[in-house]
């Protein structure tokens, strides 16, 4: 088995190597030894072994290849006689990375965060360059060339600007690519989390396109694109883009209510993602006032914390089936009877209901069969044609749909077991559980 001082030999022989390139190629080997160190260190060693042997050849080629002052002096020769790496091209050294460094400085000088991270590219060439090398030789215990780059930058720009590195979720991301000089930064995003209450009935929780030019603009529309002007996420993003100094913003909220529903109670749970922002941790009460401000009473938020990635994809994959509180309003042309409205109660704790796609949707959304529960019901005459059913059940059942029956297509339904389908509604969300 080869030794640590032929294999650098070796490898010498088939490539001039700066300092780094070369302790890269023994990375792993007692690790804490940064890679320009333990390629220095090589480079004497195997000088000295030289020297001690009087092998010539050995000396000129850690003169050359190795880029040795030792060599070179020993050999009294001038510098001239050292030629560029051939995996970075002499790019990998302190003054680079410190460069690099400060330019993500410069670019960060207006965002407000406390951890980073860096990251590295590398051209294809370049990597295929030194594989080949590493199998030349028969080398395995080397690491990437990127992976270098980035923990030089990173220590020099930790120095600079204070702030930590942070490997799992970190407020910016910044690469560098040494061969090109080029630095980007991306602020990854901030998300708040909140409920949110409405206000209006003639207001839908996302942007709802024109039906007729979907967006396009047309004479249906007014040229807007639009069949309602403003949304929930409009009004709880928009201002919050502009607080935060974000590019861009996405509205995450646990489930939707009908455009035509109000939101009571304790709210809807959402969280509010917002892309690349130039702010990160202002206080939130005041984030609250300019957002209810700003919707003038279409909308109230109560902004509650910062939230993840990880709660984002919670608050998705747990909506469908939390349970959710609706308040809803059914005026009749018929008088009902009060014994039948009150039986609701009994007839409908703990159902499944069997809901295929309701009518009213089938243009946006595919057809489905859909079993979902039904918890309670409340059931009180207000007058002699007006109910008031306040009902609990799991997300993603269509309520309205519970108490019409949609001609069939919701089964039980209320409409079976009063024989009669409301004139009108209004509904109103009063619980979302979390």
């Amino acid at each position: 088995m080869e030794t640590v001082l032929e294999q650098t030999a070796l490898l010498l022989r088939n490539m001039a190597l700066c300092d780094y390139c070369l302790g890269r190629q023994f990375a792993r080997i007692s690790p804490t030894i940064n890679n320009r160190e333990k390629g220095r260190a090589l480079k004497l060693a195997l000088f000295l072994e030289a020297v001690k042997k009087q092998e010539q050849e050995l000396i000129t080629l850690l003169a050359s290849n190795g880029g040795l002052d030792e060599a070179i002096h020993h050999l009294r020769l001038t510098e001239t006689t050292k030629k560029g790496c051939d995996i970075c091209g002499g790019l990998l050294n302190e003054t680079k990375f410190k460069g690099l460094a400060e330019k993500a400085a410069d670019l960060l000088t207006s965002h407000e965060f406390t951890t980073f991270l860096v990251g590295a590219k590398a051209s294809a060439e370049v990597i295929e360059r030194e594989d080949r090398l590493r199998s030349v030789v028969g080398i395995s215990e080397g690491e990437d060339i990127r992976n270098d780059v980035k923990r030089e930058v990173a220590k020099i720009f930790a120095e600079l600007t204070g702030k930590k590195i942070e490997y799992a979720s970190p407020d910016v991301v910044i690469t560098v690519d040494i061969f090109r000089d080029r630095v980007d930064v991306f602020p990854n995003p901030v998300f708040v989390k909140g409920r949110y209450l409405k206000h209006s009935r003639e207001l839908p929780q996302s942007v709802w396109h024109c039906g007729y030019c979907w967006g396009r603009g047309c004479e249906k529309c007014g040229y807007t694109g639009r069949k309602y002007p403003l949304s929930v996420a409009e009004l709880v993003g928009e201002p919050a883009k502009h607080i935060y100094g974000a590019v861009d913003y996405k509205f995450h909220a646990a489930g939707r209510e009908d455009v035509d529903a109000l939101v009571a109670g304790e709210g809807r749970p959402f969280i509010l993602e917002l892309k690349k922002p130039v702010k990160r941790n202002l206080p939130l009460h005041e984030v609250e006032k300019q957002i209810n401000e700003n919707a003038k009473g279409l909308v109230t938020v109560l902004l509650e914390g910062y939230s993840t990635r990880k709660e984002v994809r919670a608050i998705k994959l747990t909506s469908p089936a939390t349970a959710k509180t609706y308040l809803l309003t059914a005026v009749y042309d018929v008088d009902l009877d009060e014994q039948a409205v009150k039986a609701l109660e009994t007839r409908f704790r703990n159902v499944v209901v069997d809901q295929l796609t309701p009518t009213r949707v089938l243009r946006r959304r595919r057809e489905k069969l859909r079993k979902k529960l039904v918890y309670e019901v409340e059931a009180v005459l207000a007058d002699r044609r007006t109910a008031v059913f306040r009902i609990r059940c799991q997300g993603g059942l269509y309520v309205k749909e519970l108490v019409t029956g949609d001609n069939g297509r919701t089964r039980p339904s209320f409409a079976e077991y009063l024989g009669a389908v409301p004139a009108s509604m209004e509904l109103t969300v009063v619980k979302v559980e979390t």
